[in-house]
């Protein structure tokens, strides 16, 4: 009898502990649906939005302090280097709609990649064309950040191939 109830004993602690880590499980796993491929497609999307608005104050806060930003033409440009572009109006971009979207989460990373058409105004001519990017984006105390864009252009030739 006393080595029956140690077995049971034994068993009712074992069948709690392993309840408990499933419990911790779903719990982090409920955690990483909070940074999941929506929210990443969203961000992408604000940050289109606030690049066509030239939206100071919401590119401060979206963009990480690190943020770097490699256009089609092969400029680099640091945060304040992109935001100081809207501030002086040598850069404008019409409307950015971000078409063929693609989220791939890690952990507190994701990497958005895309296709769109650009119109924009920089250094005193108008540049159209359609480009892939791509974006990463991490989760931090301040909610998610960009803290990298690259964008390539797409030759007319490869476009009219169907890209």
């Amino acid at each position: 009898m006393k080595v029956q109830r140690i077995i049971l004993i034994m068993l009712i602690v074992t069948m709690l502990s392993v309840w408990g880590g499933v419990v911790r499980a779903q719990e982090k796993s409920s955690c990483a649906d909070a940074f999941g491929k929506s929210e990443v497609m969203n961000t992408a999307q604000q940050w289109a939005s606030l690049v066509s608005q030239a939206d100071i104050v919401g590119l401060e806060q979206l963009l990480s302090d690190n943020y770097m930003h490699i256009h089609s033409t092969a400029l680099v440009e640091s945060k304040s280097q992109f935001i100081d572009a809207f501030k002086n109006g040598s850069r404008k971009y019409d409307t950015i709609k971000i078409d063929e979207a693609k989220a791939r989460v890690f952990d507190n990373t994701a990497v958005v990649t895309g296709k769109f058409n650009l119109k924009a105004f920089a250094r005193g001519k108008i540049i159209e064309g359609v480009n892939r990017f791509g974006m990463v984006l991490v989760e931090t105390k301040q909610g998610i950040q960009v803290v990298s864009y690259q964008s390539t252009a797409i030759p007319q030739q490869k476009r009219n191939n169907r890209s």
